[in-house]
């Protein structure tokens, strides 16, 4: 091996790139040899390219295309990551999109197939006879992916069509009893898909139960407040004990900020919301940094601090300039109108 360059099988070796590869990526102009033989056509690249080598190998392994990887080689070294993290982060939102997706694919077919669906034949039991009989619909089911699926939508129909915060929140609480049970008994990926469930209802009663959305036809009382409150230290317990990543522990910080934001404790939401935007920062979301930037001014509004309403007017200018933004404003303003600010 010679010590100034490798020839494209040394370097193969050294990157884990196949030699298949390395051609391509060469027309590409992706990953460029120092040397190239006018008469033979052999390759030989430099020490200094070994570290992008094996960078582009582990961009490749999680599917990064082509353009996207050039666009990460072409800034400095330290900056690389944060071109990274905002890749992974529009990768999990298309992920979001799909998982949703198919759970509603899986709701059709349950109907195609069987007339009603799980999910219809709790509902119309907890309409005419209450949380238990819808429960006890759903106890039966004993496949942790049926169980998954049938619990978050019965959950979601609860909420969205029926407006029923009661039978919401008993679903939440019996669901994720019964989806830990069986993640206790089942392994792979269904064992996985019912934890991960779990904590997703965990984090939805969290937000069908905070007053800040103003949600039309929801009556959210004291008691159903509080239940939200307890779900959002569940599901951040939860999404940092399954390591679910920066950007659903970011999610669950800023759930819990806005129920202390809204349940009068100021000085814990102003801290959920400083750890939700440097987790959203690392995960390369930073228009959910900014909004837990904005928040984070509305608690300080809330608790009377100096200089807070500037800050807010400035977090909210930030905020409408970002990518979906205008979105995320319209949640600081019926937020900041709920809590009469």
């Amino acid at each position: 091996m010679s010590d100034a360059t490798y020839t494209i099988g040394e370097f193969s070796r050294l990157t884990g790139l196949t030699e298949k590869a390395l051609r391509l990526y060469d027309s590409r102009r992706l990953l460029e040899p120092v040397e190239v033989d006018t008469g033979t056509g052999y390759r030989r690249y430099s020490k200094a390219q070994v570290a992008d080598g094996r960078m582009v190998a582990m961009l490749r392994a999680i599917d990064m295309p082509l353009a996207e990887i050039a666009d990460v080689l072409a800034v400095p070294g330290p900056d690389r990551s944060a071109v990274v993290r905002r890749y992974w982060y529009r990768l999990e939102r298309a992920l979001d999109t799909r998982r949703r997706i198919v759970r509603s694919l899986h709701h059709h077919n349950e109907k195609e197939e069987y007339g009603m669906s799980y999910t219809d034949n709790a509902i119309a039991a907890g309409r005419s006879e209450g949380a238990f009989a819808a429960i006890a619909q759903l106890a039966t089911l004993d496949d942790a992916g049926e169980a998954a699926n049938a619990y978050g939508e019965a959950m979601k129909t609860a909420y969205w069509d029926e407006k029923d915060l009661p039978l919401v929140t008993a679903l939440a609480y019996a669901g994720v009893d019964h989806l830990l049970a069986l993640a206790r008994r089942s392994t792979g990926d269904d064992a996985d898909e019912a934890r991960s469930v779990a904590k997703a209802m965990m984090y939805n009663l969290a937000s069908f139960t905070w007053t800040g959305w103003d949600e039309p036809g929801i009556e959210i009382g004291p008691s159903e407040a509080a239940a939200g409150l307890a779900a959002a230290r569940t599901n951040l317990a939860m999404a940092i004990d399954m390591d679910k990543g920066d950007l659903a522990i970011s999610r669950g910080h800023w759930m819990l900020g806005a129920h202390q934001l809204t349940a009068g404790g100021h000085t814990e939401a102003i801290a959920c919301f400083v750890a939700a935007a440097d987790f959203a920062t690392r995960a390369g979301a930073e228009p959910e940094a900014k909004l837990s930037r904005a928040f984070g001014a509305l608690a300080a509004l809330a608790d009377g601090r100096p200089g807070a309403e500037e800050t807010l007017d400035a977090a909210i200018t930030a905020l409408g300039a970002s990518e979906g933004g205008s979105d995320f404003v319209g949640q600081i303003e019926t937020a900041r109108a709920v809590i009469g600010l």
